[in-house]
């Protein structure tokens, strides 16, 4: 339990994709950091017990972050429950499939776009006056696919990107307000969604050729602490693991080296493979 007081005491926070992964870890340790959390997630049967686990300090509201009307209910639901919104974080997110652009069914590049970019949008919408009146913060999610090419999880990528481009926008517009907008960027973490995507063997292949530094996933525990000392410290960018900076300052050379990418030989084999699932 808490051994110190921390800046974060008795704050109230959003949380959406709170049921499991990065989002359930960063919950409980918002919890042990004293901060009232309102757990949202579409995932009722997994978001429940996690409330329950967690105690007084959490509760659960399950919505669908595509559903900006359910939003904004559950936003005054958590507002008349705890009194106030003090902290945001738009979590919730999606992979979707491994496909090509031209191999993908369009409902399942548009789901992926719905959750990810817009699910943000409307938790941001929705929840921005409770906050922006507490001179709070919000955390939005992205990832280093933002600035990296993705080829068989296009949707994915632009998704990501979509979300730094909107909360670089946020953190000027709320900056006469005194809210502070952070972004939130990882690599690879070893959740259940991670480790389905290594069992392709052209990606796993890929992998092992990467030094193991970048090429190995961070825990959910790491992630988790990522997120909440980033909250704690109201930063601008959070990161995890430690590359993830020197990466993104160098994005302008990666895209110069797009189209040599095709060349290398795993990547190859990813798209073949993927084409012919």
């Amino acid at each position: 339990m808490r051994t110190r007081q921390s800046p974060l005491n008795d704050r109230v926070a959003v949380l959406t994709g709170a049921a499991g992964g990065i989002g359930a870890e960063t919950a409980l340790r918002l919890v042990d950091k004293g901060v009232r959390v309102a757990l949202l997630d579409r995932d009722a049967d997994r978001l429940r017990p996690l409330a329950a686990k967690l105690g007084e300090r959490a509760a659960a509201f399950p919505v669908d972050v595509t559903d900006a009307d359910a939003l904004e209910r559950v936003t005054n639901d958590v507002a008349e429950r705890f009194g106030r919104i003090d902290i945001v974080i738009a979590n919730a997110g999606i992979s979707g499939p491994l496909a090509t652009v031209a191999a993908i069914k369009p409902a399942d590049f548009e789901q992926v776009v719905a959750v990810n970019l817009l699910g943000v949008w409307h938790t941001v919408r929705a929840t921005l006056p409770h906050v922006t009146a507490r001179r709070g913060y919000v955390m939005l999610t992205s990832s280093i696919a933002a600035a990296l090419p993705c080829p068989t999880v296009a949707a994915y990528a632009a998704s990501k990107a979509g979300v730094e481009a909107f909360g670089r926008a946020l953190r000027i517009e709320l900056a006469h307000t005194g809210t502070a907008v952070g972004i939130a960027y990882f690599g690879a973490v070893d959740t259940g969604l991670v480790r389905g995507l290594m069992t392709r063997p052209s990606l796993a292949d890929g992998l092992q050729k990467m030094p193991k530094v970048i090429g190995a996933p961070i825990s959910v525990s790491r992630a988790g602490a990522a997120m909440v000392n980033g909250v704690e410290r109201r930063s601008r960018s959070v990161y995890a693991p430690w590359w993830v900076p020197g990466l993104l300052a160098v994005r302008s050379q990666f895209a110069a080296a797009d189209p040599f990418a095709s060349r290398f030989p795993p990547l190859a084999r990813l798209i073949e493979d993927v084409d012919h699932a």
